[in-house]
């Protein structure tokens, strides 16, 4: 009354914004003047965990992940129908998710938060649960080892080197030592305008919304590890997809065929049969859920590296196919003749 607080959690709440919204809300009527964004500021802004030399502020983006991705799993590995349900389910929010990302170019950390999550929690029900249970051999065991380590230090050093392509005039946005000598200089000869700066960059370079900078044959902008794919760092990005399509492939094929009863393909390859009495412990389904989300991961990852391979063989980055598809009314495809390919991964190889 009197437009005095008009809720509990007002006066309990320490934060301003917060309890300004639910007396905003609760008021009778409703006043429309509610400040949801600032809100999920301040409460983001609060939200931390203690650590040394000071607490650490936690993005709610980042927490997500890592309360969803092992609910998922569990309710999948419940049953025939809940594993049915949820990974359509999963596959849908994950995609509608990331599109929207994409289109409104918003930078979060979402998707590199679940890639840590699922690939740890995947492994760690390997290790711990798959190879003590059921029988797999040493040999085995130590190729997705290897396997696994050379996948992470291939996206590693994408990340890493994903700053060489920076332009040196969005130093204050990208939060890096001014001394850093991987960053690209601009040369001031070159005509060519980004539309974003207004300002003189080299050819085939485009602004990142995201990054907040221009970026040298920017070939995409990967939220699932969290930076730009250019000129510098495309590489070790396809090397980590096709490790990485080999490792998921192999660890699922593993834990299938020895959680379900296996025949022969050629004498030595082995693929899952009957797999109807997995859902009997829910330690099995939890192996066999992870099975076949290793699966979906390894078929993602091997349709991506095709799709590299067939833009590098183009001579061109997929961000530059898009635009050129926005002029093309039918299918972008065939208008997209492979010529040349030879000097085009070659260029590729050289870093041209």
């Amino acid at each position: 009354m009197n437009e005095e607080k008009s809720t509990i959690i007002s006066d309990l709440c320490s934060c301003p914004p917060f309890g300004n919204c639910c007396s905003n809300l609760l008021k009778c009527p409703p006043s429309r003047d509610i400040e949801i964004n600032v809100m999920v500021a301040n409460f983001q802004d609060r939200f931390r965990i203690p650590w040394q030399g000071g607490a650490r502020r936690i993005s709610l983006d980042s927490a997500v992940p890592l309360l969803l991705f092992p609910a998922s799993l569990y309710f999948a590995a419940q049953g025939f129908w809940p594993t049915i349900l949820m990974f359509p389910l999963v596959t849908l929010f994950l995609y509608y998710t990331h599109r929207t990302v994409r289109k409104y170019r918003v930078a979060t950390k979402f998707f590199y938060v679940w890639t840590l999550t699922s690939a740890s929690l995947v492994l760690i029900v390997f290790q711990f649960l798959v190879v003590p249970m059921l029988d797999i051999n040493t040999n085995e065991n130590i190729i997705i080892t290897v396997t696994m380590i050379a996948t992470a230090a291939c996206f590693y050093f994408t990340k890493k080197h994903a700053i060489k392509s920076h332009l040196k005039y969005d130093l204050e946005m990208t939060n890096v030592n001014i001394t850093d000598e991987n960053l690209v200089l601009i040369n001031e000869t070159e005509n060519v305008q980004c539309n974003t700066c207004k300002r003189d960059v080299p050819s085939r370079t485009y602004h990142c919304f995201v990054c907040k900078t221009c970026v040298i044959q920017q070939h995409i902008h990967s939220y699932w590890i969290d930076c730009c794919i250019g000129k510098h760092n495309r590489k070790p990005y396809m090397a980590g997809l096709v490790l990485g399509s080999v490792l998921f492939t192999f660890l699922s094929n593993l834990i299938l065929t020895t959680l379900c009863h296996p025949f022969n393909v050629f004498a030595t390859i082995m693929l899952p049969d009957d797999c109807s009495d997995v859902y009997y412990d829910i330690m099995y389904g939890i192996c066999f859920v992870s099975g076949l989300y290793c699966f979906a991961v390894g078929i993602i990852l091997f349709l991506m590296f095709i799709n590299d391979i067939y833009m590098v063989s183009l001579g061109i980055t997929y961000h530059e196919w898009q635009e050129q598809c926005k002029d093309f009314k039918s299918d972008c495809r065939s208008r997209h003749v492979i010529r040349n390919i030879l000097p085009n991964w070659r260029a590729f190889f050289n870093n041209v």
